[in-house]
């Protein structure tokens, strides 16, 4: 028996470590309804062997450490509250032994001492009484034991109630949640029957959940995007993401039960519970969205397109907005005037006009078509009519100003065009009338005045009657550029080579220019192509062109001629080397009776008629002029087809 007792206190050492690996190892793998714990009662009772007293003790930290282990070791789909009852129901008993261990240990230790100081007559009944203890002992341990377990048996009971209320509550909140959120909620299966419907998605898809619970979703997906949707659904299940956040998904078409189809975006989400699959997606309508975005794209697109400038403004003068037609329209780009104020861009007089223009908009007020003029990056002037408009949020309050700003430059200029034909209709008519009611007397004191100076003799009354012969032939000559800028007959057109036209006025003005120390330089392009146009009209342009030229240089000078052709038209320059036209002079240079010309010198006529002579054959004439260099003339004409 003895050698029996020895093997097995030297093979109880090994045998507890390796019994309590094994436990756990078979406690990992086996089904949770198995108390497999238990089984640690079987090494507690080796340490039975051993000679340390709290060796139980210890055993008991490692086994009850090892036990609760293996339970958060389990997968996450088992039944918690019957695990843990299970794994508090072991420990209770693990413990409950190992008192009953360690009180024998300690009383066995007493008898043991005891008996060294008894003589062997009492051994037998040491030996009883010993017995008798350890069986009273295991019978106290025991009733400990299951002291303890009726303990434990009672906190899980009130634990398992407790995780149940607790449980309810958070089922209660859950569907509250559920069923007030904004954006559908739907949970489906593996097959994709649908489990969960709440209230949004009964007004997305105008379906009741009773309808719709137990479904395939496919009834929510037009037709065309079930396969690719079955295969995007299975590959996120494999791929072992738990997420996919609302918009990564793209644009997804849902189908409501009336067959509308409509925009949403979509987040997706999968949970595995019992070795099942469940799926829940959260469904956004974006109908609205997309209109509203159709609706900015339009607008953007009919501001980038607009003719108009169009500038949003903040209420403290900084420009949010500058379109493509402002850029044209001014010269300057959006990169350069945006978050800069607008002020920066007007003329300085204007800065507190534009203060009050803001003030009105804060107000809630509107400028209507207020014409002004604006100045170009490149310093030209702007004629426009600015429309100044409040823009407001949601609340109705002003937040800032939308200008629309229309270029009136050519609107300008043809009213111009028509005050100015308007006022030479009117010379027209005051001419006309002059010429009838003047000629006539005149006509009478020429003749009387030629009259009497061929019948006296008396020298001082023949130079005074030549004097008036001459004053009525101005007179005369005067009347009739007036009837022929107030009559001015329509062009008889042909092709007509200018460059004959340009020789023929030399050559009636040489002995004038040889006259006047004045010399011409001929750069006549011999290729140069016909226009269409009138011979005596270009000839009296010409004439006009060279007569005041000669007249711009009374100490002689160089007269330069050139004729080239120009794209589609043909180009012919006459330059002076003259005094020149000082600059607010040559603005006005076409004008009816304007003249530089000396009193008596000139009717200011010549050059207003070769402009509606050149304009008349839809060409142009422009002038340049520096006072003490001399000034040019260009005319354009249309080449003869």
């Amino acid at each position: 028996m003895k050698v029996v007792k020895n093997l097995a206190m030297r093979a109880a050492p090994w045998a507890i470590p390796l019994l309590t690996i094994g436990i756990f190892v078979f406690d990992l793998f086996a089904p949770v309804g198995v108390a497999v714990s238990i089984l640690y009662i079987v090494p507690l009772l080796l340490t039975f062997l051993s000679s340390r007293e709290r060796d139980p003790f210890y055993f008991c930290i490692v086994a009850t450490s090892l036990m609760w282990i293996d339970l958060f070791l389990k997968s996450p789909g088992i039944p918690i509250p019957y695990g843990m009852f299970n794994q508090v129901l072991g420990t209770v008993v693990l413990w409950g032994v190992a008192l009953g261990l360690i009180r024998y240990k300690r009383t066995q230790h007493g008898l043991v001492e005891a008996e060294a100081d008894k003589t062997k007559a009492m051994r037998e009944l040491m030996s009883e009484r010993v017995e008798r203890a350890h069986a009273e002992g295991l019978m106290t341990a025991a009733q400990e034991a299951r002291a303890y377990t009726d303990t434990a048996l009672l906190g899980a009971i009130s634990s398992r109630r407790d995780m149940e209320v607790k449980l309810l509550a958070a089922k209660v909140s859950l569907e509250g949640i559920v069923q007030s959120a904004m954006d559908a909620i739907i949970t489906v299966d593996e097959e994709q029957q649908v489990l969960l419907f709440n209230h949004a998605a009964e007004q997305m898809f105008r379906c009741s959940a009773v309808d719709a619970v137990g479904k395939p979703l496919d009834k929510f997906i037009p037709s065309r995007f079930r396969t690719t949707h079955h295969h995007h659904v299975a590959e996120f299940g494999k791929s072992g993401t738990t997420t996919r956040m609302m918009g990564s998904l793209g644009q997804v078409t849902g189908l409501r039960a009336d067959g509308e189809e409509f925009p949403v975006e979509a987040s997706i989400s999968q949970a595995g519970v019992e070795g099942k699959k469940y799926f829940t997606v959260i469904l956004r309508d974006i109908t609205q969205r997309k209109r509203l975005e159709a609706a900015q794209a339009r607008f953007e697109s009919l501001v980038a397109s607009s003719e108009d400038a169009i500038v949003g403004e903040s209420l403290d003068g900084l420009v949010l907005s500058w379109n493509r037609a402002a850029e044209d329209m001014t010269g300057y780009s959006a990169q350069e005037v945006i978050g800069r104020p607008l002020s920066d861009f007007l003329p300085k007089e204007d800065a507190e006009k534009e203060r009050n223009f803001l003030a009105l908009v804060a107000r809630g007020e509107s400028i209507d078509q207020y014409e002004t003029v604006r100045i170009r990056k490149d310093g030209r002037p702007l004629y426009v009519s600015l429309t100044i408009s409040p823009i407001r949020n949601d609340q109705g309050h002003v937040i800032g100003a939308s200008r629309i700003v229309r270029d009136i430059t050519e609107k300008k200029k043809l009213q111009e065009e028509l005050h100015r034909a308007e006022h030479l209709a009117e010379l027209g008519t005051l001419a006309s009338g002059m010429a009838h009611e003047i000629g006539t007397p005149m006509n009478v004191i020429l003749g009387r005045a030629e009259y009497l100076m061929d019948r006296v003799t008396d020298e001082p009354v023949k130079k005074g009657l030549k004097t008036i012969v001459a004053q009525v032939e101005r007179i005369t000559k005067v009347m009739n550029q007036l009837l022929a800028f107030a009559r001015r007959k329509p062009p008889e057109r042909s092709p007509l080579l200018l460059k004959d036209i340009v020789e023929n006025s030399l050559e009636l003005f040489q002995e004038r220019l040889a006259r006047s120390r004045v010399t011409a330089q001929l750069a006549l392009d011999d290729s140069c192509p016909k226009v269409q146009a009138d011979p005596d009209q270009m000839s009296q342009v010409m004439i006009n062109l060279l007569m005041n030229a000669v007249h711009a240089m009374p100490n002689g000078g160089t007269i330069r001629i050139g004729l080239a052709p120009e794209k589609d038209m043909v180009k012919l320059t006459v330059a002076d080397t003259g005094h020149g036209i000082p600059q607010e002079d040559a603005k006005k240079i076409f004008e009816p009776f304007f003249t530089t010309k000396e009193s008596g010198k000139g009717t200011g006529l010549g050059l207003t008629v070769i402009k509606g002579i050149i304009e008349e054959h839809q060409g142009s004439i422009a002038v340049e002029s520096e006072p003490g260099k001399g000034t040019t003339f260009t005319i354009l004409l249309p080449q003869s087809l």
